[in-house]
Parts: C-alpha cells; structure tokens; sequence
C-alpha cells in the first residue's frame, strides 16, 4: 500500500503518525493545490520543509513493447510535458509516482510505462528507458512536514498563514499593505475556493520572518481586525536535501 495525500493527512489526524511529510510546490509545475485544501480541512501545522532535487525517468516493465502511454502523478506528467509530448506518449494520472511504478510492475501492460524516480524503477525491477526527462534541470519540489500540533523552531525564518476576507472592495488590498508597511516580505499567494461560498476564496501567504519579531507580531494583532477568518499554519526553515 502507498499512501496518497488524503491518507497522510488522515494517519496524522487520527494520531496514526505524529508527522507526515507532503509535496507542496514544485519550482516547474507550481503549487500542489490539493495540499492547500487538506491543510485546512484538517487543520494541520507545517512544523518543516526540504526543497528536494527532481529527477524523472521513463520506465516499463521489460518485454513490454515501446511506450506509447504511461501513468503517473498529474504533477509528474506536467513536470515532463516537452518530453512526452515531443515523443507522442499518452498520459494518464496516477496517485503517485511510486504507485505507478508498482503497478506497472505487477500488471506488465503493453504498450504502458510510468513516469517515476530511478529509485522507485529499480525498487519495482523497471527498465529505465530514459533518465532525467523533466523540463528543467532544476526541477526542484518542496516537501512539508505536517503535524497535529505547532511547533516554534527559534532558527525558522519562513511563516505560513491563510485567511479569507470580507467579499468587499479593496479587502485584499488593504492587507497586503499592512505587510508592506511593516516590511514583511512575501514570497509567495495562493488561493483556493472556499466550498460552499460561491467564488470567493481563502488566500495562503507565505512570508520571510520570524514569529519572534516585533513586526510580525504587529501583524498578528491587526490581521483579525481585517479578515473575517484567520489562521496560522505554521514555521519552518527550508533545507536544501542534495540527492546523489
């Protein structure tokens, strides 16, 4: 059994795991948007993080013919879309990477690889057909560990927090002035509808500072004021984990 995202979330929020370690952003395909609505559904912290070097290969089980299509995570195809597409292959969304290769190991189909890590081809006897078939060399994602409950790490340097505002003019604007006054750095938006409430959306913010300084604990004494619903997913310190 390899575990999706949703069975992540749930092993740690049914206290399976203390900690599971999720993809979020890949530096090629972007944001991994199902991640988003499982943070706040179950409302986990984001205790770490490690941007990891990306390195996709096709694969087949041997003697199963040329490749004319194969599975993998929606995100994977998308990081090795000038490949496929320059070599006529079909693609279909897999769970994961991973769970691709296995299944094409048992399953042996004509005709039908997987997009996975030369890690996962050799755990699962693939033939490796072609190696490093992303987009960019510098295909990097960045994985976030999850827990039930915060933790304040003294050396964190990047926080996450999300929030949805009054459906009213210049909302949004009026908050991201506050960061830019108090000379907070944000390095990254993203928003994601809220179910229920016909488009509108609760927006995720990523910012460079510490829970310890001055200016972000302004920030947290003027942002219930402005939002009509405010959370803080967590601190972490992004390491960069070098792959041989």
């Amino acid at each position: 059994f390899l575990p999706g995202f949703r069975d992540v979330f749930e092993a740690v929020h049914n206290g399976a795991g203390d900690y599971g370690v999720v993809p979020v952003e890949n530096s090629d395909a972007g944001s991994v948007s199902e991640v988003y609505d499982l943070i706040m559904k179950h409302r986990m912290f984001i205790v770490g993080a490690a941007d990891i070097p990306v390195r996709h290969c096709l694969c087949r089980a041997k003697g199963t013919g040329a490749v004319k299509k194969v599975l993998s995570k929606h995100e994977a195809l998308v990081q090795c879309s000038a490949y496929l597409a320059a070599h006529v292959i079909e693609t279909e969304a897999y769970s994961n990477t991973a769970a691709a290769a296995k299944f094409i190991a048992e399953t042996r189909p004509e005709g039908v690889g997987a997009v996975c890590s030369a890690q996962a081809a050799e755990e699962y006897g693939l033939e490796v057909i072609a190696a490093d078939i992303q987009n960019t060399d510098n295909n990097c994602t960045r994985f976030i560990v999850i827990s039930r409950e915060a933790v304040l790490p003294e050396d964190a340097e990047k926080i996450s927090l999300c929030f949805s505002l009054p459906h009213t003019p210049g909302s949004l604007c009026h908050t991201l002035e506050r960061f830019a006054l108090l000379g907070l750095n944000l390095t990254k938006i993203e928003s994601r509808p809220i179910p229920e409430r016909n488009f509108e959306f609760m927006f995720y913010f990523d910012l460079e500072t510490s829970v310890y300084t001055p200016q972000f604990q302004q920030l947290m004494a003027e942002l219930p004021s402005l939002c009509e619903e405010f959370s803080y997913l967590g601190s972490d310190k992004a390491e960069e984990i070098v792959i041989t």
